[in-house]
Protein backbone atom coordinates (compact mmCIF):
# COMPACT_ATOMS: atom_id res chain seq x y z
CA UNK A 1 0.00 0.00 0.00
CA UNK A 2 1.16 3.61 -1.08
CA UNK A 3 2.26 6.09 2.03
CA UNK A 4 0.24 9.32 1.90
CA UNK A 5 2.29 12.84 2.13
CA UNK A 6 2.84 15.99 1.58
CA UNK A 7 4.31 18.02 -0.99
CA UNK A 8 6.84 19.03 2.10
CA UNK A 9 7.87 15.88 4.54
CA UNK A 10 10.89 15.47 7.34
CA UNK A 11 13.45 12.85 6.80
CA UNK A 12 15.99 11.44 7.86
CA UNK A 13 19.45 11.34 5.69
CA UNK A 14 21.61 8.60 6.57
CA UNK A 15 25.32 8.39 5.92
CA UNK A 16 27.96 8.01 8.49
CA UNK A 17 25.58 10.50 10.28
CA UNK A 18 22.08 10.73 10.41
CA UNK A 19 20.79 14.07 9.64
CA UNK A 20 16.90 15.42 9.57
CA UNK A 21 15.79 17.65 6.81
CA UNK A 22 12.96 18.75 5.49
CA UNK A 23 12.40 17.32 2.23
CA UNK A 24 10.51 18.14 -1.10
CA UNK A 25 8.77 15.27 -3.27
CA UNK A 26 8.96 16.39 -6.52
CA UNK A 27 7.45 14.20 -9.26
CA UNK A 28 9.06 16.46 -11.96
CA UNK A 29 12.72 15.07 -10.99
CA UNK A 30 13.65 11.63 -12.33
CA UNK A 31 16.43 11.32 -9.54
CA UNK A 32 16.78 12.09 -5.82
CA UNK A 33 18.82 15.16 -5.21
CA UNK A 34 20.86 16.30 -1.73
CA UNK A 35 22.25 19.49 -0.84
CA UNK A 36 26.09 19.41 -0.88
CA UNK A 37 26.16 20.84 2.81
CA UNK A 38 23.67 18.08 4.54
CA UNK A 39 25.64 15.90 2.42
CA UNK A 40 28.95 16.90 3.92
CA UNK A 41 27.24 16.64 7.86
CA UNK A 42 25.84 13.44 6.99
CA UNK A 43 28.95 12.27 5.86
CA UNK A 44 27.67 11.23 2.53
CA UNK A 45 30.27 8.82 -0.08
CA UNK A 46 32.19 8.44 -1.46
CA UNK A 47 30.96 9.41 -5.28
CA UNK A 48 30.43 6.74 -7.08
CA UNK A 49 29.37 8.42 -10.89
CA UNK A 50 29.05 11.53 -12.13
CA UNK A 51 25.18 12.44 -14.05
CA UNK A 52 24.32 14.57 -16.70
CA UNK A 53 21.39 16.48 -15.22
CA UNK A 54 19.21 19.01 -17.45
CA UNK A 55 17.05 21.27 -15.75
CA UNK A 56 15.75 24.64 -16.33
CA UNK A 57 18.10 26.53 -14.09
CA UNK A 58 21.37 24.22 -15.06
CA UNK A 59 21.25 22.60 -18.69
CA UNK A 60 23.90 19.82 -19.05
CA UNK A 61 25.19 20.75 -15.41
CA UNK A 62 27.37 17.14 -14.39
CA UNK A 63 26.86 15.82 -10.57
CA UNK A 64 28.41 13.96 -8.35
CA UNK A 65 26.27 11.20 -7.57
CA UNK A 66 26.26 9.01 -4.00
CA UNK A 67 24.41 6.05 -2.19
CA UNK A 68 22.46 7.18 0.70
CA UNK A 69 19.97 5.96 2.80
CA UNK A 70 17.05 8.12 3.72
CA UNK A 71 14.27 7.34 6.25
CA UNK A 72 10.39 8.67 5.34
CA UNK A 73 7.74 8.24 7.78
CA UNK A 74 9.17 5.21 9.30
CA UNK A 75 10.54 3.49 6.64
CA UNK A 76 14.40 3.23 4.87
CA UNK A 77 14.58 3.59 0.93
CA UNK A 78 17.65 3.05 -0.43
CA UNK A 79 18.77 4.73 -3.68
CA UNK A 80 21.80 6.57 -5.55
CA UNK A 81 21.46 10.22 -5.12
CA UNK A 82 22.87 13.24 -7.22
CA UNK A 83 24.52 16.04 -5.07
CA UNK A 84 23.56 19.75 -5.85
CA UNK A 85 23.94 23.27 -4.13
CA UNK A 86 20.18 24.23 -2.91
CA UNK A 87 21.33 26.68 -0.47
CA UNK A 88 18.79 28.78 -1.93
CA UNK A 89 15.76 26.51 -0.83
CA UNK A 90 14.08 25.77 2.87
CA UNK A 91 14.22 22.04 1.07
CA UNK A 92 17.70 20.55 1.35
CA UNK A 93 16.25 17.03 0.26
CA UNK A 94 14.34 16.66 -3.16
CA UNK A 95 13.01 12.80 -3.70
CA UNK A 96 12.70 12.51 -6.73
CA UNK A 97 10.37 9.52 -9.08
CA UNK A 98 13.17 6.78 -7.81
CA UNK A 99 11.82 6.94 -4.24
CA UNK A 100 8.36 8.32 -5.03
CA UNK A 101 7.31 6.07 -7.96
CA UNK A 102 5.01 2.62 -6.19
CA UNK A 103 5.86 4.23 -2.95
CA UNK A 104 3.94 7.24 -2.45
CA UNK A 105 1.15 9.12 -3.14
CA UNK A 106 1.01 13.35 -2.78
CA UNK A 107 -1.41 15.39 -1.38
CA UNK A 108 -0.49 18.66 -0.85
CA UNK A 109 -2.51 19.77 1.53
CA UNK A 110 -0.80 17.73 4.38
CA UNK A 111 2.78 18.33 5.53
CA UNK A 112 5.09 16.91 8.39
CA UNK A 113 7.02 18.15 11.04
CA UNK A 114 10.84 17.80 11.39
CA UNK A 115 11.62 14.57 12.50
CA UNK A 116 13.50 13.38 15.65
CA UNK A 117 16.55 11.52 15.17
CA UNK A 118 16.48 8.21 16.76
Amino acid sequence: MKEVVGLVEPVVVCGKKKVSAMAKFDTGAARTSIDLELAKKAELGPIIKHKKIHSALSPGQKRGVVKVKIHILGKTYETEATLSKREHSKCKVLIGRDIIYNNFVIDISKGGKPPEIV
